[in-house]
């Protein structure tokens, strides 16, 4: 499976870690150099991981060359010695097959029959070492394979080289050990002290009980006092990193639980639900007592708080004002080990016992996957926080956003105009499941999330500070229409490609004229409001109602894509009275089509920028009079696409570029004489002979189809 952001992240970080420090001259100027780069990174990185050494000295145990016998980074500590074959792969599924299993092994019969020139001139600075550990009295070799993949190796593949491993051990079965390291365990490596870490608990639970029944599970009593001190340091957010939400702070439910521990010690055992711990492992510590109910002692490797995290925050707290009532008062406690559980079980635990506080659908989904991802990724590409649970501490303005603020950019971003309409009417139709996966998609960038938050937040910012003193429709349009007006802004602009990490510079050029398009979007916006649904109508209403939202920012992308298309020409009404401020829907499905398709197209990179299109009639009136006016000057007959919302079709004839109705309008207007509005997307086709509705509707089918 691919892993396009792990990769992607690790790229830089290596390249940031590595670059200066790794040898590259014996590769300068090959094709592949970008490829063996992060290859050797991969092994240093490997290194690094097995010996804690610093970057500067695993640097220098790199052995890769094109002579290597398959070991591309050695050091040597003490007797042991580590060989490390790394295999870099841009999407994440770098392979290990049968062929790299006779390399590896037939480098470390090399290595044990002393014959070190075979591997190259950058092993001779190792062979003293090696000689050594090899000489010692029991010599230990640790085979590393650093695979950039998500998957694990093919059982035959294993199979193969656990054979071959151990006919090399002969008769010294701790000669040779074997450990796999993946792109999963790199990420982690990376990630440095921001990473996922687990915490270990050293437990005595009185009045034991225990159920082996399906899964090991231990229930008993602590003292308040002992839960305090899990909480103790940076403990208590790992503690809690699997539960639904962090402590929320002063609650009513916390301060309760804060002072029946205060007022009542004695009885708090019997006033509190307690605590649901999971973890990885239970161990038994000490020797069991053979008498009934006597305290037993517990190890647990990689615990988690799934429920009660609230009783664990509020105990903390009063271990730091009322000490004496923490040590008398007494926590029920429940301990599930996952170790033989199915993959899915401890989350199905976390969800089923969270009942204490309200819970929320975003709560559940902050247990998702692919926010914690997200999360990481934050971290790694942009140094900032992406708050994910209610309990968090929301960052700064320039140092991270929430998932909420996220949740509500994407859905303004997002194609359907519906989205934004929904989000605004009511926040928690984003964390359903259908609507949740449709506005997080396959794993957002760290990149696209921050750059539609940001685009949301340069929107509001510029409702929020009108020129001059704005009108009672234009206050109600600041009110209720922020993420429709984000919505409309996103689509007629030139987004560029968002994940790209080096478009920002571009990227920051269109905020820039972020509040600009506002003040001119704000009175269009009414305008559209007005002429379909009338001046006394509700704007809010129009704005967060799926039906109604999409027809006003259909007309509304047009209006704007129209204006900035030809911003000497202004935009007029349609209308009988020329007085008559407001917009009329005029032909309003033609022009929303004509937006759609484009921002379609140029989107998903439909058509190739500086492909010919060419002008195919339509209409009867079309067919009578456009090829003999064409034919005079076959310029006039074709355009060449550009990847742009509001103009994409250059006009051969001219040089210029307009919008695919613009030209059109114009084309027929000059050779026919008439001014009838028209969708200029069904006139303009491929080599291929497909227009542009068409490619946009195949498009929008496929999604469709891969959706269901």
């Amino acid at each position: 499976m691919p892993h396009p952001v792990q990769v992607r992240n690790l790229r830089k970080k290596l390249s940031e870690r590595f670059r200066p420090l790794i040898y590259m001259s014996d590769w300068a100027g090959r094709s592949d150099e970008e490829q063996c780069f992060s290859s050797r990174a991969v092994a240093a990185l490997a290194v690094q991981m097995v010996t804690g050494r610093p970057d500067e000295e695993v640097a220098r145990t790199i052995t890769d060359c094109e002579t290597d016998e398959g070991i591309d980074a050695v050091a040597v500590e003490g007797r042991e010695i580590i060989l490390v074959q790394a295999k870099w792969n841009d999407r994440g599924n770098a392979g290990f097959n049968r062929g790299d299993v006779s390399a590896v092994v037939r480098g470390m019969r090399y290595l044990f029959r002393r014959e070190f020139e075979r591997f190259g001139e950058k092993m001779a600075p190792h062979v003293d070492e090696l000689t050594r550990a090899l000489n010692a009295r029991r010599p230990r070799v640790t085979l590393v394979l650093a695979l950039v993949t998500g998957t694990e190796l093919h059982h035959n593949t294993r199979r193969l080289l656990d054979e071959e491993l151990q006919e090399l051990r002969g008769h010294n079965p701790d000669l040779i050990g074997c450990e796999i390291i993946n792109l999963q365990d790199m990420y982690q490596a990376i990630l440095g002290d921001q990473a996922r870490r687990k915490v270990d608990l050293d437990i005595e639970l009185d009045s034991p009980g225990r159920v082996e029944n399906s899964f090991r599970m231990y229930y008993g009593t602590v003292t308040a006092s002992t839960v305090a001190d899990w909480y103790a340091g940076e403990n208590g957010g790992i503690l809690t990193a699997r539960n639904v939400r962090d402590a929320l702070g002063d609650s009513q439910v916390n301060s309760t639980i804060r002072d029946s521990l205060i007022r009542e010690p004695e009885n708090f055992l019997y006033l509190n639900s307690g605590i649901t711990l999971v973890c990885d492992r239970i161990e038994p510590k000490g020797v069991d007592s053979p008498r009934r109910w006597a305290p037993v002692g517990l190890h647990l490797e990689g615990a988690n708080v799934i429920n009660g995290a609230q009783t664990g925050d509020a105990v903390r707290r009063v271990m730091e004002t009322h000490p004496d009532c923490a040590a008398r008062g007494r926590v029920q406690v429940r301990i599930i080990s996952l170790e033989d559980c199915p993959e899915d079980f401890g989350d199905r635990i976390t969800i089923a016992a969270n009942t204490q506080n309200p819970i929320e659908a975003r709560d559940f989904r902050a247990l998702e996957q692919e926010q914690l991802d997200l999360r990481d990724d934050f971290r790694l590409s942009l140094d900032r926080t992406y708050a994910i649970k209610r309990g968090e501490g929301e960052p700064a303005r320039d140092d991270g956003c929430t998932m909420e603020e996220a949740a509500l950019a994407l859905a303004a971003a997002h194609r359907e105009p519906g989205f934004a309409a929904e989000a605004k009417r009511n926040p928690a139709w984003l964390w359903e499941r259908r609507n949740y996966g449709a506005v997080f998609g396959h794993m957002p960038t760290a990149h696209r999330v921050w750059r539609c938050v940001g685009l949301l937040r340069a929107v509001r910012d510029a409702l929020g500070t009108p020129e001059g003193t704005p009108s009672r429709r234009a206050t109600q349009v600041a009110e209720h229409a922020d993420l429709l007006l984000t919505h409309a802004l996103f689509h007629t602009m030139e987004t560029g490609d968002l994940d790209d990490e080096d478009a920002e510079q571009l990227w920051q050029e269109q905020l820039a004229r972020v509040p600009a398009r506002v003040r001119r979007a704000v009175p269009l916006m009414v305008d559209v409001v007005d002429a379909a649904h009338g001046r006394t109508s509700q704007i809010a209403k129009a704005v967060t109602l799926p039906e109604r939202a999409t027809e006003v920012a259909d007309r509304l992308r047009e209006l704007l894509l129209l204006e900035e298309s030809s911003p000497a020409e202004p935009l007029e009404p349609a209308g009988p009275a020329a007085e008559d401020t407001t917009v009329p829907p005029a032909q309003p499905a033609a022009g929303g089509r004509t937006t759609r398709a484009v921002t379609r197209i140029v989107e998903q990179g439909l058509i190739a920028e500086g492909t010919v299109l060419t002008l195919r009639p339509d209409t009867e009136a079309d067919h009578k009079n456009l090829p003999r006016w064409v034919q005079e000057d076959p310029r006039r007959g074709q355009a060449t696409w550009r990847n742009s919302k509001s103009s994409p079709l250059v006009w051969v004839a001219d040089g210029q570029a307009y919008s695919p109705s613009r030209l059109v309008r114009h084309i027929r207007r000059v050779a026919m004489g008439n001014e009838q509005q028209v969708q200029g997307t069904k006139y303009w086709v491929t080599p291929d002979g497909r227009s542009l509705v068409q490619i946009a509707e195949a498009a929008s089918g496929a999604e469709e189809d891969s959706e269901g």
